[in-house]
């Protein structure tokens, strides 16, 4: 049952929880004979990164990065320029810390913003525009004077939808927001503000949207029904806020929480023996502490800082508050909407009828007539070649890589499981040997998972990057393997609160012994080889030689990655040593670390690529996504089931990992559970929990 465990301690910022609860993925099962721990011999050895062909010229990549006397020269981030309101805004608008320009420190090179300058159309080009709507599709046609309403609640997928799909998708998201700046027919937006359950890069990535929106000159007004920081971070970028006299407002600050299973298992007659590398590497602890490490203290503690005090400058910037004030008001723990209203924060108190007839009111509408919306579903199906914003010869890749990272898919599999190495490699094999792209964007949106399916696609991303511009841009979490495949771009991006690095590996397996022992349970082994029980023999604890052997695998797999990190960004082993060690890092810190590049979205990670290629940047260019999902049968299926049983996501996607692939591990509230595909020595009690689940 061991598994090597390479994904982060993946800390999940939730409305205004911070869920350390790690959900990690595993190795498929390997030999781990003496023979395996040291680097097969191959002319380009996935293990040998001096191997590699230099992808990245501007860093002088050499095998020096791998040689401890070797220090990479690296200055300090610059003081903070003098405090120019003007200036301050423009910076928190893009989502930038203040004084950084974006690059990781010691780096000569500066990066475009991609900041979104709205430019009006000319004559010509609002003639071929107002041509182009008359001969558009039914579907997309919307009355004058329109106003577009988008409801933003529960997950937001960094993955395009298919007009099957259930839920949001931040690109279709982003993608509205810009076709309604350019678009005649569109009087301004209406967004319904509710609990959010994504992560702050997505946060970061709409809320600089809303403020890129507000440049066209049209009105973009928010109503928030119930509102945390998260809701509250987008809401008060918009020039009106509204909210009912019954709303739910808890502006009471951020938490961090750890769960631990280890008295639990003990119990129960469950011994996780885990072995993990660097001392920050937490995944694991649920399953063997009963209390946090200091060192899992130390980077959670940093992590809640870096968020919290981001909205705290953030909500000082946008309001006018001082940022002392704010914590004041948070402090008394205020939840009257009048108080909300008195103290600046809320526009108005209003029921969602009245605002409407107060947007009516403003475009000059008369009472008894409907105010003409368009929703976020239909207008997704609006093309931005109606509307003039596409065009360009030189077209950009955008390949999408979110979710768990698994090998190969099950049979059973959708398109929406997670990042499937072996399909991710044939985009990146295919994008490599086209000549139509000029850049690629890999989008990733991981928190990790299986460290061999991690390790090819690393390999495919830096042949791609030895042939063409290769960004990664990075979203709510890039971390462990997410941070494996961004490591191999020529340039990472990344939001301020990103989660990335997590550069270590976790290894264990469960003896059950003792809990067979309670219920009346015996396996007995039969076996040939020294080592032939050390993934069999769950029934009692490692032999000092089989643990020996087990600590060797998990430090040779740790120093791969690590070295491979240190090859990539041009760092020196013991410098990338430093913040490794399985240590989650925000986008921001990352960047001063030189684990990042730059700061911004998307629109950052295109502008780079685009002077990576030698396109002015003034030139207009052609995004193709590559990652666009097809309406399958099965995801229709799925979609429908949702809406006829309410599924729970979550159980979805266990039972989704569950028959995926070969040695793939999920993980629901700290227990662990395993697929042995045709293995004889399956794990019984593991097997009755998946049976079980996948009855329901």
């Amino acid at each position: 049952m061991s598994k090597l465990l390479h994904t982060p301690h993946f800390t999940s910022i939730h409305r205004r929880t911070i869920s350390a609860v790690t959900l990690f993925k595993s190795f498929p099962p390997i030999p781990l004979t003496p023979s395996s721990l040291s680097p097969p011999p191959c002319r380009f050895s996935l293990y040998n990164p001096h191997s590699l062909p230099n992808p990245h010229p501007h860093r002088n990549l050499s095998t020096r990065a791998f040689e401890s006397s070797y220090e990479k020269k690296s200055d300090e981030v610059s003081e903070k320029k003098e405090k120019d309101p003007n200036w301050a805004e423009s910076q928190a608008e893009f989502g930038k810390p203040e004084g950084d320009n974006g690059s990781v420190s010691g780096s000569s090179e500066e990066y475009p913003s991609g900041e979104f300058e709205f430019k009006e159309f000319g004559l010509w080009k609002n003639l071929v525009v107002k041509i182009r709507m008359l001969f558009a599709f039914p579907w997309e046609r919307v009355r004058k004077g329109s106003v577009l309403t988008m409801k933003l609640r529960g997950q937001i997928s960094d993955q395009p939808k298919s007009r099957f799909s259930s839920g949001l998708s931040l690109p279709q998201i982003c993608e509205n927001f810009v076709k309604a700046a350019y678009d005649p027919r569109m009087s301004g937006i209406y967004l319904h503000i509710e609990p959010l359950n994504c992560g702050w890069g997505k946060v970061e990535e709409i809320r600089r949207h809303i403020l890129d929106f507000k440049k066209s000159g049209k009105f973009i007004v928010g109503f928030v029904p119930a509102c945390g920081e998260k809701e509250y971070y987008l809401a008060c970028a918009c020039e009106g806020l509204y909210v009912p006299p019954s709303a739910y407002f808890a502006l009471y600050g951020l938490t961090v929480q750890a769960s631990f299973l280890g008295g639990v298992l003990e119990k129960v007659g469950v011994e996780p023996q885990v072995q993990r590398i660097g001392k920050y590497k937490s995944a694991g602890d649920q399953l063997t502490r009963k209390n946090m490490s200091e060192e899992n203290c130390e980077m959670l503690t940093t992590l809640l800082d870096n968020i919290y005090g981001n909205w705290l400058d953030i909500i000082s910037l946008t309001t006018g508050k001082k940022r002392e004030d704010i914590e004041n008001f948070i402090n008394e723990g205020v939840f009257q909407v009048e108080r909300l209203k008195e103290d600046g924060w809320i526009t108005n108190i209003k029921y969602d009828d009245e605002v409407m007839l107060e947007l009516k009111e403003r475009l000059g509408l008369q009472k008894d007539k409907n105010l003409p919306t368009v929703d976020y579903r239909k207008y997704s199906r609006v093309r931005k070649w109606t509307l003039g914003l596409s065009g360009g010869k030189d077209q950009i890749a955008v390949i999408r890589a979110s979710g768990s990272i698994s090998r190969v898919r099950g049979p059973f599999s959708v398109s929406s499981s997670g990042i499937i190495a072996e399909q991710f490699i044939e985009k990146i094999r295919s994008v490599r040997e086209s000549k139509r792209y000029k850049a690629v964007i890999i989008r990733i949106d991981s928190p990790g998972g299986d460290a061999l399916a991690s390790d090819l696609m690393w390999r495919e991303i830096q042949l791609l990057a030895a042939s063409k511009p290769v960004i990664a841009s990075m979203a709510d979490v890039a971390a462990s393997g997410g941070y494996y495949m961004a490591m191999a771009a020529g340039t990472i991006v990344a939001e301020n609160l990103t989660l990335t690095g997590s550069i270590g590996v976790v290894t264990g397996k469960f003896n059950l012994g003792e809990l067979y022992e309670k219920i009346g349970f015996n396996k007995e082994i039969i076996s040939r080889g020294r080592f032939a029980e050390l993934t069999a023999a769950e029934q009692r604890p490692f032999r000092p030689d089989e643990a020996e052997l087990f600590a060797k695998s998990a430090q040779n797999a740790y120093q791969q990655f690590r070295d491979k990190a240190a090859f990539s960004r041009s760092m020196a082993v013991d410098k990338m040593e430093e913040v490794a060690q399985g240590r989650v890092w925000t986008g921001k810190d990352a960047a001063s670390r030189g684990l990042v590049d730059a700061i911004g979205g998307i629109s950052r990670a295109v502008a780079i690529a685009k002077k990576k290629a030698s396109i002015p940047q003034d030139r207009q260019v052609t995004l193709v996504e590559l990652s666009r999902p097809s309406p399958s049968l099965p995801e229709i299926l799925s979609g429908i089931g949702n809406s006829l049983v309410g599924v729970d996501t979550t159980l979805k996607e266990l039972l989704g990992d569950l028959i995926s692939s070969e040695g793939i591990q999920a993980r629901m509230d700290g227990i662990m559970f395993q697929k042995l595909e045709g293995a004889s020595y399956g794990n019984p009690f593991l097997n009755v929990i998946k049976d079980y689940l996948s009855s329901l």
